[in-house]
């Protein structure tokens, strides 16, 4: 039976609903020519959390009398409660926060149609937005930023997969190196342009025009953490000239023993991150989104080394005051062994393509159908519409 509770609330669909509106197809090519979409003010922040972020770890399913048994000892003791069913790591209060604001929307049960628990193909799939690894050399942002026309930057280097398209992002990760003096560099470039091996690098700086005069840009500390990346990338999201898509990536999530400690200070850094870029929004914030992605989640069950291995199924957390108000958004399986997929994991039993798709187009104007043609083939689905 369907259900719907707000808090601003949650929303649960029976399994026959879900498959009749998600079903896991195939992907279409992007045509040679596109149609532009109409303009947008709204801004998105896409966090990579790369080896597997554990979604019964971040969002523990405190209504499930299975988690218990399966959790005996790495169960977060500190919970902040959500609709009464699901809780939020402690660890994540900027989000708890937002949820209490109306601004943060949290799904669980979810991910993408891979099942094989590679790091690898896992990675290259939420990406890419295929359904098979290494079937594209094109991300699912990327494609987007192909119809929309409108920049993008990464805080990463180097580009990644989901950015790449027909665009070139402009990759804004600090640099800690010292550039050289005005003096070095006219001594050099007239020793490269004369050298038959050396000319093309000595070319492509006078091409490029470089600015001899320009001071060392120098990072120390900090200036490379993903709370410092974060703010950068509000710097440059909240000008009105400057792009509309930013990637941060975060990688430490593969935790196979000492998950407490492990899971907790990874989430404890997104939290951070998101916490310092919507400070740094200011009121843009209001025309913000923002959103997780992972490869999969871990198993079930914890392990002897207090850890869990590689699952399927995990939670996706959605935020920004561009939402419509603040809800939890899940189709759930169950725990007990009989419900867990190949015996061990959470089941994915909504399709994360769907909730990206729901996002690209609410966020870009962009037609539903057209995002899963266009862009990451998915059956849209109006499990999202009430948030987005």
């Amino acid at each position: 039976m369907n259900s719907r509770s707000d808090c601003e609330g949650s929303y649960r669909i029976t399994r026959r609903g879900f498959l009749q509106s998600s079903a896991i197809l195939t992907f279409a090519a992007l045509p040679e020519l596109a149609i532009a979409a109409p303009p947008t003010s709204t801004r998105l922040l896409v966090v990579l959390l790369r080896g597997g972020m554990d979604g019964l770890f971040a969002m523990p399913p405190v209504g499930d009398k299975a988690l218990a048994g399966l959790r005996r000892h790495i169960n977060p003791d500190d919970q902040q409660k959500l609709d009464g069913h699901f809780a939020l790591h402690g660890a994540l209060s900027a989000m708890g926060d937002m949820y209490r604001n109306g601004q943060a929307l949290f799904v669980h049960g979810i991910s993408n149609p891979y099942v094989g628990r590679s790091h690898f193909e896992g990675q290259d799939i939420m990406e890419s937005g295929e359904a098979t690894a290494y079937s594209s050399k094109s991300g699912w942002l990327g494609r987007t930023l192909d119809i929309i026309g409108d920049p993008s930057v990464t805080m990463t280097l180097p580009v990644p997969l989901i950015l790449r398209g027909r665009q070139r992002p402009d990759t804004a990760y600090p640099s800690w190196i010292k550039s050289l003096p005005q003096s070095m560099y006219s001594s050099l470039l007239p020793l490269w342009l004369a050298d038959p091996d050396f000319a093309p690098f000595g070319q492509q700086l006078e091409d490029q025009k470089v600015e001899l005069s320009q001071p060392p840009n120098i990072y120390v500390g900090d200036a490379n953490s993903l709370t410092d990346l974060a703010k950068q990338a509000a710097e440059r999201l909240k000008n009105p000239l400057g792009p509309r898509i930013a990637v941060l990536d975060h990688v430490g999530f593969d935790s196979h023993s000492n998950e407490p400690n492990f899971q907790s200070q990874r989430l404890r850094e997104v939290d951070d991150a998101v916490g310092a870029f919507k400070q740094g929004m200011g009121e843009v914030w209001k025309d913000t989104l923002v959103v997780t992605v992972t490869e999969f989640g871990r198993t079930a069950a914890e392990n002897g080394s207090l850890g869990t291995d590689h699952g399927w199924g995990t939670s996706i957390f959605v935020l920004g005051g561009k939402l419509k108000k603040s809800g939890v958004v899940s189709d759930w399986p169950g725990l007990k062994k009989s419900a867990l997929f190949e015996g061990r994991d959470l089941k994915a039993t909504l399709d994360s393509r769907a909730l990206y798709g729901a996002i690209l187009s609410s966020a870009f104007n962009l037609e539903p159908e057209r995002v899963s043609r266009d862009v990451i083939e998915h059956t849209p689905t109006d499990l999202y519409t009430a948030y987005l």
